[in-house]
């Protein structure tokens, strides 16, 4: 991770989502004179190269929906006592930013999922995550390739807005660890900003193996991981994906997954769980049909109920099986309403958490398809359609009842983690 190589030129493609006008302004005299020294203090450092940045997050802090009620408390924005409470707050992150490292991170995007968090406790928290791989130059030297994750909470994750998956970029990081399995870099508070870059990164499938071992899925349940950045590799076939909501009103993605070491003569008569229930993003479990095969990186954890699970943080098609499309009524009939469709309880059931699970006879219970959860349906219409082996729809029997819900939400995945 430490190795070090000259720099190769990149070129700048451009900024998104700058304020030029914002840009012009200057920092008001009394704030000026209280943040010079630490204005010359980061550019010594290298954290930025002149008073710009520094001014830019004064007027975003003058600004702040947040703050207003105060500001104008004070005066309003060019009343000396509101300058005066504005560089405080300025100064509060300045003096964060300073006692961190900056680099210059050229990332590749890999996976990039919106959320918000806490909905269920009332505590609503916007939150952008992405996971890709990333150079990391310091002093004009290039770092080798790593993997990196890097999470944006509240008004930070709005940074991202227009983050791409497949995108490259570069952002001003810091990184406590640099020798981290998975590097964790946060955004510079302030000044961070992803600028769009030209660069050829390596090859994903190739960064993966060089850094992680394969597990066979027979093996996560003696190897479960210690955090969730604890990751496991996985090469393996998707024998399910889709999507569905959680408890808190969220969707999130399923996959249960089969690899060679789940599909022995010697597993299937020992009547051994036979997939692997991985909770993942929307994006993932919406890009994999079935028979996908892929490469995957996992954090594992048991739980007493249900067993073992994973949460699946990305995934490289290495055999890519389309999603089918979801099938659309042709109009031509009248009288075959989508409507009286879902209310025929003899040809539709309920998806729930745990359908499927830990039960590998395909003769006995059918593996819902993944078209039909491939894309959320309307309010009216959330079942999902279960096809036997042969994609005939089993009218004579009665809808199977839903089974308990397992607690695998998109809130509170990992809350149990000691």
């Amino acid at each position: 991770m430490s190795s070090m190589s000259p720099t190769v030129p990149l070129k700048r493609v451009g900024v998104k989502g700058k304020d030029m006008a914002q840009q012009a302004k200057a920092l008001p005299a009394p704030a000026k004179k209280r943040l010079k020294p630490y204005i010359d203090r980061g550019i010594t450092n290298g954290i930025f190269v002149d008073a710009k940045p520094v001014a830019e997050m004064y007027h975003r802090k003058a600004a702040d929906p947040s703050l207003a009620a105060t500001i104008d408390d004070l005066g309003g924005p060019k009343a000396a006592p509101a300058q005066q409470f504005i560089t405080e707050t300025v100064l509060v992150d300045l003096s964060a930013i300073l006692r961190q490292k900056k680099f210059n991170g050229h990332i590749e995007v890999w996976e990039i999922q919106h959320r918000i968090v806490g909905v269920a406790s009332g505590n609503p928290r916007p939150l952008c995550a992405i996971f890709g791989q990333v150079v990391i130059d310091d002093d004009d030297m290039e770092m080798d390739p790593a993997l990196f994750n890097m999470t944006l909470w509240d008004n930070d994750a709005s940074l991202a807005d227009d983050v791409e998956r497949d995108g490259t970029y570069n952002i001003a990081v810091s990184c406590r660890n640099l020798d981290a399995e998975v590097l964790d870099l946060r955004a510079m508070q302030g000044i961070a900003d992803f600028i769009p870059e030209d660069m050829d990164h390596g090859d994903r499938a190739e960064l993966l193996n060089a850094m992680f071992d394969v597990v066979p899925i027979a093996d996560l349940e003696s190897d479960i991981s210690t955090s969730m950045k604890d990751y496991r590799l996985i090469e393996a076939t998707v024998s399910f994906a889709g999507i569905q909501n959680s408890r808190a009103g969220n969707q999130f993605g399923k996959m249960l997954l089969k690899d060679d070491s789940t599909m022995t003569m010697d597993a299937i008569e020992s009547g051994e769980n036979l997939l692997l229930n991985c909770i993942t993003s929307t994006s993932i479990a919406s890009r994999f049909g079935k028979y996908s095969r892929i490469l995957a990186l996992v954090t594992t954890k048991m739980n007493g109920e249900y067993g073992l699970s994973a949460n699946l943080e990305c995934a490289l098609g290495l055999v890519v099986v389309k999603p089918p499309e979801p099938e659309t009524a042709s109009g031509d009939d009248d009288s075959d309403d989508a409507a009286d469709y879902f209310k025929t309880d003899s040809k539709v059931t309920t998806f729930t958490d745990d359908d499927d699970d830990d039960d590998d006879d395909d003769n006995d219970s059918p593996e819902p398809k993944a078209d039909t959860p491939a894309k959320p349906a309307k309010a009216e219409s959330k079942e999902v359609v279960v096809e036997d082996d042969d994609g005939v729809t089993p009218e004579a029997e009665p809808a199977p009842e839903p089974e308990k819900k397992s607690d695998d939400t998109d809130d509170d995945d990992w809350d149990d983690w000691d």
